[in-house]
């Protein structure tokens, strides 16, 4: 809201903190920081130095050993300190090991100050003098800093204001930051602190690690006081500071786990060491499962009730990144041999209490009668076994193989697409049946679905091209609709085999070079950044058939413009030929690894697939270049496979449920600002079975929310937007005539939304300069488009010859579009001041931006509409000429805020400052009770039915209030 300062909010937050158990310290200078934590420090271990026979605080001498320990060390380096403990030397000779942070609530010591400075004066390793808003001090050290801007101030300022005080002064002490927390009151969110040079550059942390707080149905906690209330408890903040953040071994990276994760951690520890009994969490594909099942793991480890942990994953998903991921978390924790016999040392061995292997050698181990005397001695232990993409592979014999062995075991899996009645196999076990946990419990641990997953930005929506290939003409049979021949149900249904029809060599021919004349667009979004992409056929002797075309197209392009065509399968030694395949399947792939080794300089063979496999996986991810352009398989890479690069997936196959979720997620991970969308390119007609396996795993949501719309909408939309921006200039010429600040910015908002259409636009296949061209073709857009850069190239210009609206963000690749809100309007306001203007000139303008007020549709502006009417006619004419609007409203909003609480409070015969106290607490919280205000109101002698009536008005004022008065772009 307006009239509330950062400062007041500062106040209100402070208080809040005290209110659950922290003590507010006046720290103005980092030296009363040191000073701090030197005393704190000491009572925080004041028992261990009482029992050296030394006082409970240090000399001057063994201070300064200390900040030697702890002084100039990077953020990375400083979080292990943190954790570690230090042998102090004390001055009588004894070695004291001192601690600096406890997992133990009790212990701690917590304190919040603010408005600390930080200056060379202080700490000459400080580069610009800044002032910092609240900081959390635990035993001493700042832990959290939380940077607040009053409400409807874009949150991410305040992300940018961080971003600015790691690189030039947070230094010494503030290294030790663990979180961050930003907010403008009603938007609040949290991110880890990283280092802040990597590689001896700066390194910013990007916004796409600032999460939200959320409860454990996902549900979202954006108000500061509630934030606070259940983020900084003192219990919550010690676990997740002491659990839920993750300091990699192999590199210098810290991370701190997202909301659903450490719920799914908590549910699954609470099942395993309370319950005793089993479950599964369901946690979409590219949501982090891989890190929330390795620190439950960790966890569990460290728990005394539990004697061994066993991370279980598939042969196949263990590839080099899986090892380099896990041994990331924990150095050389996995086995990732091929011996059964390096499993059964590892259990021998009595410090192993955490193992991760595969499922197919537990299993071996198991039921090997030479391995059976170590097995035995796990019989009765409490084993946990964590299990990975829970979904594929813990459903055979093996599952039940190691559940008959270890007698007292508890099973947790994890996977992104259960089984569930709708879809299950032949065995008819759903994910609930394997994980069952009781009659009365809930097998499902925890659900964060692919709509919450998109919502929070960590996958990204799908972009769904459905391509028909078959055109039936004449059909003899009665009855038979040629139309839909297509739909797999119908020919089911009718009895029709479209098997043949599909495989049809003149079909795969048109398909593969569809794919080829198309793909450019496809991988190359906006023409920038170059993607990679899968193919996913039916059947290895298809395969082979795509992959001979894609060649044969190769041979005529250019060799500069050729494809880099990959092939990859499993195949039976034995497989029966009598299926008219011209080749055994392992003669294909023998050819298929030469082509790759020509192309590649590699030298791999039949023998040496496993390696194949993983150089594959490495170029698809652009690990290892040139990369792989386009992977043609069968099932392999379709599931358990992430590559941020990847991001196109075609399609001549039947997917259904949980197999095409999985592989539709193999294209929506977030990369660069240029992927979008995971995009599909299908010549199969399965949307009714995409529908459902969306609608399943979203928890029966719409599917549609999670794709784009078809080509035709954005051309639609695309016509409707050349609509608006002829409005402002109707052509190319009239585009570079443009004077006033006003049409310039109408000029760009029309042009980077048209911009965005087309970007969108030009990912589909069908795409086409003649479908655009009725409106407006690619010469006149390219004009356009030359004058959009121009304007944004006066943005950087110190004498600029235009005037250029500064406060427009410029982007032809990513474009957001503009709402005609109250900034816009007060910008309009400024741009009628400028002194170039007649007052007949000025008259129009603030006439033209009165009835933009009257006929505005946004929700912000209509209930300001009154009051800025008001500042128009009765402030705004006698502003000097280089006034600043903005600040003139903000005091002439605060001004007529005060002016409506003290009526209220006149009319009602109450205290202001009663009706003051409430907005604010209103504003800080998102949330009045009537208890609370009936309580503010106790001092004035009301019967019941007044005082009902006065509390119905107060609270119904206070939220008109601050409906009215909040600033632009704040969130209810």
């Amino acid at each position: 809201m307006s009239h509330i300062s950062e400062y007041e909010v500062e106040n209100i937050l402070i208080d809040r903190l005290e209110s659950i158990g922290y003590s507010f310290i006046k720290l103005n200078t980092y030296e009363d920081v040191l000073a701090n934590f030197r005393a704190q420090l000491a009572e925080f271990n004041a028992k261990k130095l009482e029992e050296k026979g030394h006082a409970a605080s240090f000399s001057d001498t063994e201070f300064n050993r200390i900040m030697i320990h702890m002084d100039n060390h990077s953020v990375y380096e400083s979080a292990k300190i943190l954790r570690d403990k230090y042998i102090l030397q004390l001055d009588n000779g004894e070695n004291v090991y001192l601690d600096f942070f406890s997992n133990d609530t009790d212990r701690n010591i917590y304190q919040v100050t603010h408005q600390v400075t930080m200056d060379k004066a202080h700490k000459e390793d400080v580069v610009y003098k800044n002032r910092y808003d609240v900081t959390v001090l635990i035993n001493g050290l700042p832990m959290i800093q939380i940077e607040l801007k009053r409400p409807g101030v874009e949150i991410n300022e305040a992300i940018n204001q961080i971003n600015r005080y790691r690189k030039f002064s947070f230094k010494g002490l503030f290294r030790y930051l663990q979180l961050f927390v930003v907010s403008n009151s009603v938007q609040t969110k949290y991110f880890c602190n990283e280092n802040e040079m990597v590689d001896g550059r700066y390194n910013p942390i990007l916004k796409s690690l600032v999460f939200f707080w959320t409860d454990d149905k996902n549900t979202r906690i954006n108000d500061l006081n509630t934030f606070t209330s259940e983020f900084f408890c003192k219990p919550a903040i010690t676990e997740m500071i002491d659990k839920y953040m993750i300091i990699k071994t192999t590199e210098p990276v810290l991370m701190v786990m997202r909301p659903y994760q450490i719920y799914a951690v908590k549910a699954a520890k609470k099942r395993v060491l309370e319950v005793n009994q089993n479950g599964y969490v369901f946690a979409c594909t590219g949501s982090g499962k891989t890190l929330t099942s390795f620190k439950l793991a960790q966890i569990l480890r460290d728990e005394a009730r539990v004697d061994l942990v066993v991370f279980l994953i598939d042969r196949k998903d263990l590839d080099d990144q899986t090892v380099e991921e896990y041994n990331s978390f924990e150095k050389d924790c996995v086995d990732n041999t091929d011996s059964t016999r390096v499993l059964i040392q590892m259990l021998k061995s009595s410090e192993k209490k955490m193992i991760v292997t595969t499922i197919q050698k537990m299993a071996n181990a198991a039921k090997n009668p030479k391995y059976e005397e170590v097995m035995d001695g796990y019989r009765d232990k409490k084993v946990v076994f964590i299990i990975d993409e829970c979904h594929r592979s813990q459903f055979g014999s093996m599952h039940a193989q190691i559940q008959k062995h270890f007698e007292k075991a508890n099973y947790i899996g994890f996977t992104g697409t259960p089984i569930f009645e709708k879809n299950k196999g032949a065995d008819g076990r759903t994910t609930a049946d394997v994980f069952h946990a009781g009659d009365k419990l809930d097998a499902c641990l925890h659900r964060y679905m692919i709509k919450d997953a998109i919502a929070d930005g960590n996958v990204l929506r799908f972009s769904v091209e459905y391509q028909r290939t078959i055109f039936a003409k004449n059909i003899a049979v009665k009855g038979i609709d040629p139309e839909q021949l297509d739909d797999p149900e119908y020919c089911k249904r009718h009895n029709i085999d479209m098997t043949p029809l599909y495989h049809d060599e003149e079909r795969i021919t048109r398909v593969a070079k569809h794919i080829m004349e198309h793909h450019e667009q496809h991988v190359h979004p906006q023409g920038k950044d170059t993607y990679t992409a899968l193919f996913a056929v039916d059947s290895i002797p298809i395969l082979g058939k795509y992959y001979d075309a894609f060649q044969k197209l190769n041979e005529t392009v250019p060799a500069e413009k050729q494809l880099k065509i990959a092939a990859i399968f499993s195949y039976q030694a034995n497989e029966d030929m009598d299926d008219g395949a011209d080749e055994h399947s392992q003669e294909l792939l023998e050819r298929c690894i030469q082509d790759y080794n020509a192309m590649y300089g590699t030298a791999f063979g039949i023998d040496t697939f496993d390696p194949y496999r993983k150089d594959i996986a490495k170029r698809l991810k652009q690990k290892v270049l040139p990369q792989v352009d386009i992977l043609i398989v069968v099932n392999m890479f379709l599931t358990g496979f992430d590559a941020k690069p990847l991001n196109t997936l075609y399609l001549d196959k039947n997917l259904v449920w949980h197999s095409l979720v999985q592989a539709y997620s193999r294209t929506n991970r977030i990369d660069k600002v240029t992927k979008q969308f995971g995009q599909i390119v299908t010549y199969r007609n399965i949307k009714k079975w995409q529908d459902e396996a969306l609608t399943l795993f979203s928890g029966d949501g719409d599917p549609n929310e999670y794709l784009l719309e078809d080509y035709a909408y954005y051309l639609n939309q695309w016509m409707n937007q050349n609509v608006i921006l002829r409005k402002i200039t109707p052509d190319v010429e009239a585009a570079g005539q443009l004077q006033s600040e006003d049409e310039i910015r109408m000029f760009i908002m029309a042009f980077r939304a048209l911009a965005k259409t087309l970007a969108t636009l030009k990912t589909f296949s069908k795409f086409d300069w003649a479908d655009l061209g009725a409106v407006m073709d690619e010469n006149e857009y390219e004009g356009f488009k030359s004058w959009y850069l121009y304007y944004k190239d006066q943005t950087v210009n110190p004498n600029p010859k235009v005037p250029v609206p500064v406060d427009v963000d410029f982007d032809i690749e990513l474009v957001r579009t503009d709402r005609i809100n109250v900034v816009y309007i007060l910008n309009l306001l400024k741009n009628a001041k400028t002194h170039t203007k007649t007052e007949e000139e000025k008259q129009q303008d603030v006439d033209l931006i009165l009835r933009e007020i009257e006929r505005s549709d946004n929700e912000s502006l209509r209930l300001k509409k009154e009051v800025m009417r008001q500042f128009i006619l009765t402030r705004f004419y006698d502003l000097p000429e280089n006034a600043d609007v903005m600040e003139a409203f903000n005091q002439f909003e605060k001004e007529q805020m005060q002016a409506d609480m003290e009526e209220f409070a006149f009319d009602n015969q109450i205290d202001f400052k009663i009706v003051s106290d409430l907005v604010s607490a209103y504003t800080f919280s998102g949330n009045v009770s009537e208890d609370n205000i009936r309580e503010r109101l106790m001092a004035y002698p009301l019967g019941l039915l007044k005082m009902t009536k006065l509390t119905k008005n107060v609270k119904r004022f206070i939220q008109d209030t601050y409906k009215k008065y909040k600033a632009e772009g704040e969130t209810e």
